[in-house]
């Protein structure tokens, strides 16, 4: 019976451990998602053009949460292999930022199949011809991704929670 409390116990650890790094994802991608409509509304707003999707931004942050998760759960970030920390930390986001868009798109191409859109507007999230501004917006989540990889790089290498600890502790 102790052993099966023990496995719960642990169990139930992992997946508080799990939904602490998908609301804190979360949160951290809602604050850029929401800088980014904000952004656009400033500029539509100089057009005369009305805009007012600003919930859609948290709603993006936990789709692009829940995918890099799933990525970073396929493709796990393994920092001690004797190469440098840049190069770890640029091709995985490269990587992860690449799968979050294809899953994505994939999520999207689904939704729009079933409400009957088309699926070329609802994957790239724009009219046709609008290419220029996806491709942006793809840069712009990489540059998200990046101190997200980088943070978690450098808590692995020098140890787990440690950074986390330099970071967000008081120190006397």
């Amino acid at each position: 019976m102790k052993v099966i409390f023990m496995l719960f116990a642990a169990i139930g650890s992992k997946i508080k451990t799990e939904l602490i790094r998908a609301w804190s994802l979360t949160f951290y991608f809602a604050i850029f998602f929401i800088a980014i409509s904000y952004f656009r509304f400033a500029v539509l707003q100089h057009a005369e053009v009305p805009y007012t999707d600003f919930y859609l931004g948290v709603i993006k942050a936990a789709v692009c949460a829940k995918f890099l998760l799933i990525s970073q759960a396929i493709y796990p970030l393994k920092v001690h292999d004797g190469k440098p920390l840049i190069g770890h930390i640029l091709s995985r986001s490269v990587l992860y930022v690449l799968i979050v868009i294809i899953l994505v798109a994939i999520e999207e191409y689904i939704v729009a199949k079933i409400h009957g859109t088309l699926p070329e507007h609802a994957i790239t999230g724009l009219e046709a011809g609008t290419l220029n501004l996806f491709f942006s917006l793809t840069i712009l989540y990489w540059l998200m991704v990046i101190p997200y990889v980088m943070y978690s790089a450098i808590d692995q290498y020098i140890g787990e929670q440690k950074l986390t600890t330099i970071l967000f502790k008081t120190h006397k």
